[in-house]
């Protein structure tokens, strides 16, 4: 009699919830069509996987990258980090083949005029950080990887459609300067 009233309580309870809609939820939704190297290049992180009830944000990071002198520099690689990405001594922390995989996958990359625009969607964060590297050895220039970290202020973020797990759009500007190695 009691194993039949668990089974009934159990069945009871997984209908309601899946009524309910308390399961989470996988999207295969494009973030944007991909396009041939775009000036300046933007980043497409492809599907997003996001739980229900989570709240998101869109980022919108646009920047130089220059030289001590003051110079625009091109075809360095910047990543924006995601939640607890640890960076020690310039580089990212944790499997090797992982890192790798990930830097390579996510990275922008400088134009001409030293110019990048990354585009993201994500959790909101209070801080973010984006890692820079030289990958190109000395072919214009030597430059040690750097993690470049900004607060974000509420005068950069975008209420406009927010609602719900909207949380709205951050944009900012942003100017990088390189050290020489």
């Amino acid at each position: 009699m009691k194993v039949k009233y668990l089974k009934l309580k159990n069945w009871f309870l997984l209908t309601v919830m899946g009524a309910l809609g308390l399961s989470s939820c996988h999207c295969h939704k494009q973030l944007a069509e991909p396009q041939e190297e775009p000036e300046p290049a933007i980043r497409d992180r492809g599907e997003i996987r996001v739980m229900y009830g989570v709240p998101t944000m869109n980022f919108m990071i646009r920047g130089q990258v220059k030289d001590t002198d003051g110079r625009p520099v091109k075809d360095i690689r910047v990543n924006m980090l995601e939640r607890n990405m640890e960076v020690k001594d310039g580089e990212l922390q944790g499997d090797p083949e992982r890192v790798k995989e990930w830097l390579d996958g996510t990275a922008v990359k400088t134009d001409g005029d030293g110019n990048f625009v990354i585009s993201n969607r994500g959790i909101p964060q209070e801080e973010i950080k984006l890692m820079v590297r030289d990958v190109d050895g000395s072919e214009n220039g030597e430059y040690k990887n750097q993690l470049f970290e900004m607060k974000v202020q509420q005068a950069d973020v975008d209420r406009t459609g927010a609602g719900g797990w909207n949380q709205g759009s951050f944009n900012k500007e942003v100017e990088i300067k390189l050290e020489n190695k």
